[in-house]
């Protein structure tokens, strides 16, 4: 959020490198590997070990594990098994992990046989182009292993693989939130079906902090929290669902917040990075809203690397702009947001009024190519239930669908009536947000002023999801060419998504009707067989 005051926003653990591994132990009691780098599923991959000298003929070494796999770059390679006496040499050592985003685990060493050689390390299961295992050289009686393969693609591990889905304090609240709320919102969450069909974190935002005691650690409001942050995480935990916090990146946050019985003390997480990411991690946070708030942008690289070292998996959630003045999105801001975050906002705070979702939808709309598995442009949290019109609602939605943004409720959905909570369940429209392959949705024509089609590749052969968005002020059909959306001349069936009717096939094109003002038609269109 930005305040008039400043800026506030929710963060999460980010993506990009840190130190991978060491180098391994050149070592090897009886046998010839050396154990592989250390495994630092974080970080980019670590060096596999060097080969160790042979000794006498030995059993087959053990087989060594991979690296562990997260949301930033591939893990190190695992260690190879070292050989004891007996009959096989010792085991190759294992391939180093791929160096990806979704990171890999390194491939496990094979163990050598007598008179054979063993099988060099596996291909790392998630790395998206991970290096060959080594081979492994055989005992006295063994012959070399065989290389490992490059790693493949592993996005279904990696951290907000897909738009992060839940609820946010502050568009309605603000300031005035305590437990209380929060066990109703958790609990709502479950009951309403939103955690069923895929909401799962319910975030604080600004405002439960008070300073921090004598050793410099954060201190929550009691008087808001009696039971403390970390018995309220385990609270929502208990749900089944993740729980998020908010800091920022100055001395104090957004509203101005300060702390301490003095005034003099600072709640914001400038040069407390480090250690406010392993506070969060031991209360249990499984998100991180960091808003700038006016302060140093230099702290969101040092809030992510803090974030990592936890080892804890942290959506790291990032507000880089400093009010409509000073935005920064991918295609302009000094960072590389890429790298550092899971999402981040893409400009200025998000209200109740169609210009403001309008405005939304036109920043977002050419930065698609920064958006996939693990990186999203966050357009803001949806104001569904909060005074925009049903027909703008659904189309808000359906908008915030096709551009694959994050979905973070800012109603009370302890209160929501019966239709926003059929929009915001929409289980069709949800997935085309969710869709595993991370496109993010384009504008593909304009038939007319304030008439738009947008286009959003979905996983399958030739399938799209595709918005008929009338922004004027009256009723109007719009079409959508199979050329333009990028499908084949040729039948497709057509299925409207947010009304669940198949529409039925056709050939080339397709034409939706009276849409009314200010609203959109979401379409799921694929390719005949």
């Amino acid at each position: 959020m930005f305040l008039v005051v400043e800026t506030v926003l929710v963060l999460a653990a980010g993506c990009g490198e840190s130190p991978g591994g060491g180098d391994g132990d050149a070592s090897a009691t009886g046998g010839h590997a050396g154990a592989a780098g250390a495994t630092d599923g974080r970080g980019k991959e670590g060096t596999a070990g060097t080969t160790g000298s042979g000794g006498a003929a030995g059993a087959g070494g053990t087989i060594g594990e991979g690296g562990v796999r997260d949301s930033s770059m591939g893990g190190s390679g695992g260690s190879a098994g070292a050989g004891t006496a007996g009959n096989g040499g010792n085991a190759g050592v294992s391939g180093a992990a791929g160096r990806s985003g979704a990171g890999g685990a390194a491939g496990t060493a094979g163990t050598n046989t007598a008179g054979q050689g063993g099988a060099a390390g596996g291909a790392g299961a998630g790395g998206r182009s991970g290096s060959a295992g080594s081979a492994g050289v055989g005992g006295a009686s063994g012959a070399s292993g065989a290389s490992g393969s490059g790693g493949t693609d592993g996005g279904a591990t990696v951290l907000a693989a897909t738009p992060p889905m839940g609820w946010n304090s502050w568009n309605t609240f603000q300031c005035n939130m305590d437990e209380s709320l929060i066990k109703g919102v958790a609990d709502t969450m479950v009951s309403s079906g939103m955690k069923a069909v895929g909401y799962e974190y319910v975030n604080l935002d600004d405002c439960w902090m008070n300073g921090r005691d004598a050793s410099g650690n954060l201190r929550w409001n009691t008087t808001k929290f009696p039971s403390g942050i970390p018995a309220l995480a385990d609270y929502v935990h208990g749900k089944g669902l993740k729980f998020g916090i908010y800091q920022s990146a100055n001395t104090k946050t957004c509203v101005g917040l300060y702390g301490g019985v003095d005034g003099n003390v600072a709640v914001g997480s400038l040069n407390y990075e480090a250690a406010d990411a392993k506070t969060f991690a031991s209360w249990g946070v499984d998100f991180l809203k960091y808003d700038l708030c006016a302060g140093d942008r230099n702290s969101f690289v040092k809030m992510r690397d803090g974030l990592r070292a936890t080892g804890r998996p942290i959506v790291y959630s990032i507000n880089p702009g400093n009010g409509s003045n000073d935005l920064c999105p991918p295609s302009k801001c000094s960072l590389n947001l890429v790298s550092i975050a899971h999402m981040w906002r893409i400009g200025f705070d998000i209200n109740a009024s169609w210009s403001s979702v309008t405005g939304l939808i036109d920043q977002d709309a050419p930065l698609d190519s920064y958006a996939g598995p693990g990186h999203w442009n966050d357009p803001d949290m949806l104001e569904v239930g909060k005074g925009l019109s049903a027909t703008e609602d659904r189309s808000h939605f359906a908008m915030w669908a096709i551009l694959a943004a994050p979905l973070i409720a800012g109603n009370d959905i302890r209160s929501m009536s019966a239709a926003t909570r059929d929009i915001l369940t929409n289980a069709e429209v949800i997935a085309v947000d969710q869709d595993s392959l991370g496109a993010q949705g384009r504008l593909v024509a304009t038939p007319a002023t304030n008439l738009q089609v947008w286009s959003k590749k979905l996983s399958g052969t030739n399938v799209r999801a595709v918005a008929l968005f009338n922004r004027t002020d009256t009723t109007a059909a719009i079409a959508a060419q199979w050329s333009a959306i990028g499908l084949p001349a040729g039948k497709a069936s057509v299925r409207d998504l947010s009304g669940h009717t198949d529409l039925g096939t056709f050939t080339d094109s397709y034409t939706a009707n009276a849409i009314p003002s200010h609203g959109v038609v979401l379409l799921k269109i694929a390719s005949a067989p």
